[in-house]
């Protein structure tokens, strides 16, 4: 898991928030690396258990919606 999380980090720019805030909070970046590596196996288990193909609009629509409750804090 941890090349497809590496790979998550430089594409994608939830991932890529996600490991500079952990990076920021703690300094370690193996620990955001893993994280991430938590994140993509939970994703993976939610689909293989629901039988329901990754979708990257609904996908897209949750990282908005993340976006604008921080911007409200």
């Amino acid at each position: 898991m941890h090349l497809p999380a590496l790979s998550a980090i430089r594409h994608n720019k939830r991932y890529k928030a996600v490991f500079a805030r952990i990076v920021q909070k703690s300094g370690i970046k193996m620990k955001a690396a893993v994280a991430i590596q938590r994140k993509l196996l939970e994703l993976s288990y939610i689909l293989f258990k629901t039988q329901k193909p990754f979708d990257i609009k609904i996908f897209e629509q949750s990282v908005e919606s993340n976006e604008v409750e921080i911007k409200r804090k």
